[in-house]
């Protein structure tokens, strides 16, 4: 957990690269003036007066969340700001910067917008403490899923030939049977994505497939909240990088990572940790799991069907 001196020599950092601070106010009431002195700034006193110097936007303050983090990764991404909010860039006098820093003073002015800040504390900026599960147990969870997705695969063709059945009059045509007896690369594809859409939907839903539910992982962002979806999609995407050379580049980069990420987990800003490890607010309850797990079967069906169909027609 960083200290107010580590803490502003980063923001110091930031400061001098991006020209400014971003901070955030609830929209609840009237924005704050330029001039504006601020008493409070990402949940610190600043070490220099601060002054609201112009509008700013959460694009902005999403940027400045990564110049904080790779500045210092082990602290974690901090908030990802409120969409709604209203941002304003802060300037300090003296200028803020690197060079310049001095250790915190306290700083008397008050500010009647100061209870209607954004503001990450000390602990949003510290490190998840979530510990990364290793290679081999995932692994394992995603022989777990495969043996799902066959299932799936088994239910969409005895349905498929049954439907057939149905709109034949009870016999289906031998050539049908015989073109969506081998996988070709209609069936292929949209068994691709209907694996996809399985591991999406049940890590955005409740974090957990039924391979995760076995060895008790979870899939949170790196501040220990919910994945969310495009997190999930981006991380689902990164997994044909991973799973090349039969998982070796997932290996090299978990290996080299103190919190087990792979490339996919690092570009969603996912960690699949210990179902123990996860924080209470963010754990999913056992209606979430059943709902995301049945969703994501069920597509996974939906999309092994539409290939059966696919090829049964070409």
């Amino acid at each position: 957990m960083p200290t107010e001196n580590e803490f502003w020599d980063v923001a110091a950092q930031v400061f001098s690269e991006r020209g400014g601070l971003v901070v955030g106010f609830s929209n609840d009431a009237a924005p704050p003036e330029p001039g504006t002195v601020l008493d409070k700034v990402l949940g610190f006193t600043p070490p220099y007066q601060a002054t609201v110097a112009n509008s700013s936007d959460w694009g902005d303050w999403q940027e400045q969340v990564e110049a904080f983090y790779r500045l210092r990764p082990s602290w974690g991404r901090g908030k990802n700001g409120d969409p709604s909010a209203l941002y304003y860039r802060v300037k300090f006098d003296p200028a803020l910067s690197a060079k310049t820093f001095p250790s915190p003073a306290p700083f008397a002015a008050s500010s009647t917008f100061a209870d209607r800040l954004i503001l990450p504390s000390l602990s949003a900026y510290a490190e998840s403490g979530l510990r990364g599960v290793g290679f081999w147990p995932r692994v394992l969870a995603r022989v777990f899923d495969f043996v799902i997705h066959y299932l799936s695969g088994f239910i969409a063709g005895s349905l498929f030939v049954f439907l057939l059945a149905f709109a034949s009059g009870g016999r289906p045509p031998i050539w049908a049977l015989q073109r969506i007896s081998h996988t070709r690369l209609p069936l292929f594809i949209t068994a691709l994505f209907g694996s996809m859409a399985y591991q999406v939907i049940c890590a955005s839903v409740s974090g957990r497939t039924l391979g995760k539910l076995i060895l008790s992982m979870q899939v949170v962002q790196d501040d220990g909240s919910p994945c969310r979806l495009k997190s999930a999609m981006i991380r689902e995407l990164g997994y044909y990088l991973d799973a090349l050379f039969f998982g070796v580049i997932a290996y090299v980069a978990m290996k080299d990572d103190p919190s087990q990420r792979r490339h996919g987990d690092d570009w969603a800003h996912t960690i699949v940790c210990r179902r123990a490890d996860v924080p209470p607010q963010s754990r999913q309850d056992g209606p979430r799991f059943l709902l995301g797990l049945m969703l994501g079967v069920l597509v996974d069906i939906a999309f092994l069907m539409l290939g059966a169909l696919i090829q049964m027609n070409l």
